[in-house]
């Protein structure tokens, strides 16, 4: 599998995680900022409550579709150097993100409910994420 993503990927997988989990990155922060616009707790962007509920749906599912594949990825195996660290604090974040997703999904889709700790679910979700993404630029930056 990791022959078959290195050869579609010219040899440079861990490049491609790594822009991937950057755009992933990236787009829970706007994922943020639209979720503070519609609770009424604006950050910086000027767009009606209605707009921000739209940009909020469509950049988490592209969000999660991306980090699903930089998943998939990571699972059928590495792209760059090893170290032991930084493997199992990936693998720990990558684990977690999942589960605070689902905690989400639970709550939103099953359950109808948690209106109060969506926010409190979102910065976790978006500093995790982050955590993810500085791990996997650290895999880069070490391989060169």
């Amino acid at each position: 599998m990791i022959k078959f993503l290195n050869d579609i990927t010219g040899g440079n997988l861990l490049l491609w995680k790594v822009v991937l989990m950057t755009v992933v990155f990236a787009l829970a922060g706007l994922h943020v900022a639209m979720a503070a616009r519609f609770w009424g707790r604006p950050l910086v962007i000027a767009v009606s409550p209605g707009t921000a509920v739209r940009v909020h749906r469509y950049s988490g599912r592209l969000a999660l579709t991306l980090a699903v594949l930089v998943a998939l990825t990571c699972i059928a195996g590495p792209a760059g150097p090893l170290t032991p660290a930084r493997v199992a604090w990936h693998s720990i974040l990558g684990i977690f993100v999942f589960i605070v997703l689902t905690v989400k999904f639970l709550l939103i889709k099953v359950l109808k409910q948690g209106d109060n700790v969506l926010p409190l679910i979102g910065t976790i979700l978006f500093l995790t994420f982050g955590a993810l993404w500085i791990t996997t630029v650290a895999d880069y930056v070490s391989a060169k």
